[in-house]
C-alpha cells in the first residue's frame, strides 16, 4: 500500500505487459484454411485482404443448414504495453485509489473468417454477390479508423479513481485489473460500434440483394462524428478531436468499389 499516514502520497511507476483476451462475434466448431482461390485474389481486392487475417470456411449447406448462406466473423485481439503510477488518498471517512496509465505501446491483430457454401471454393467465387457483400462486410471492421478510434480512446484514460474497500489489499495485480478493466470496456465499445456498422450494411444492402446507391458516401459516413453519435459511441467526448485529423478524414476506404480513390 502506497498511503502515507501525513497524507502526502507516495508514487510508485511499474512496467507491465496487458493482453486482451480475444473478441469473437460468433464461433462455429469447424476446421478453417485458406483456399487456393484467396491467393488467386483479383487486384481490386489486394488492400482489404491485406488489412487483416482472412480465412474461408466452406461447408455443406445439406449439412450445416444456416438462414444466411455467407457469414463474415472477426476477432480483435489487443495487446497494450503502459507504464502507471498510482497513489491513495483519504477523503472524509473513505479511501481512493487513483490510478494514472500511460500507454507505451498498443499491438493490434484483427482477423476474420467468411464463411460461404463449399459449391464457393471456386476462383470464381471473387465474381459473386454472396462474397461481395461479405467482403463489405471485412471492409467495416477493417477501415483504418476503426483502430485510429480504439487508440485515441486508449490513450485518453489518463486518470483512474476508485474507491477502496475497508480492508482490500492494494497490489500490481489489483491494480492491472483496475487498469485492464477501463481499457476492456473501451476496446469493447469500438467492437460493439463495428457490429452495428455490420446490421446497418444488411440493413442498407437486404443482405446485399440490394445494390447501395452510393457506396464510397455510405462507408465514409460510417465512422463519422455523425455516425458514432447515431451509434451511442460512449467515447465520443474524447476522440471527437481525432475526427476533424485530416488523416482520419481522409483514410483510405477498403471496399471493393473504392480502388483508386
Amino acid at each position: 500500500m502506497t498511503y502515507c499516514p501525513q497524507g502526502r502520497p507516495v508514487i510508485r511507476l511499474h512496467i507491465l505487459f496487458c493482453a486482451f483476451a480475444t473478441v469473437t462475434l460468433a464461433l462455429f466448431g469447424r476446421t478453417l484454411y485458406c483456399a487456393e482461390s484467396h491467393r488467386q485474389s483479383p487486384p481490386q481486392f489486394k488492400a482489404l485482404l491485406n488489412a487483416s487475417d482472412i480465412e474461408f470456411d466452406f461447408y455443406d449447406p445439406a449439412i450445416e443448414p444456416d438462414r444466411y448462406p455467407g457469414r463474415a466473423l472477426f476477432s480483435l485481439d489487443v495487446r497494450t504495453r503502459f507504464l502507471y503510477e498510482y497513489q491513495v488518498v483519504r477523503r472524509r471517512a473513505r479511501r481512493y485509489v487513483i490510478i494514472r496509465p500511460k500507454i507505451q505501446k498498443i499491438q493490434w491483430k484483427l482477423k476474420h473468417t467468411i464463411r460461404l457454401p463449399e459449391s464457393y471454393d471456386d476462383p470464381t467465387m471473387w465474381d459473386t454477390v454472396l462474397l461481395l457483400h461479405e467482403l463489405d462486410h471485412v471492409a467495416i471492421s477493417s477501415d483504418p479508423r476503426l483502430r485510429m478510434l480504439l487508440e485515441r480512446a486508449l490513450f485518453s484514460v489518463k486518470r483512474i479513481e476508485r474507491p477502496m474497500t475497508q480492508g482490500g489489499a492494494l497490489n500490481e495485480a489489483a491494480i492491472q485489473k483496475i487498469i485492464n478493466d477501463e481499457f476492456i470496456k473501451r476496446r469493447d465499445a469500438v467492437v460493439e460500434l463495428a457490429t452495428k456498422n455490420y446490421k446497418l450494411l444488411d440493413k442498407v444492402s437486404a443482405h446485399g440483394a440490394r445494390n447501395i446507391p452510393d457506396r464510397d458516401a455510405f462507408f465514409r459516413k460510417l465512422y463519422s462524428k455523425e455516425s458514432l453519435d447515431e451509434a451511442g459511441f460512449p467515447y465520443l467526448g474524447e476522440v471527437v478531436e481525432l475526427l476533424n485529423d485530416k488523416k482520419y478524414e481522409k483514410a483510405k476506404l477498403l471496399h471493393h468499389s473504392s480502388i483508386g480513390k
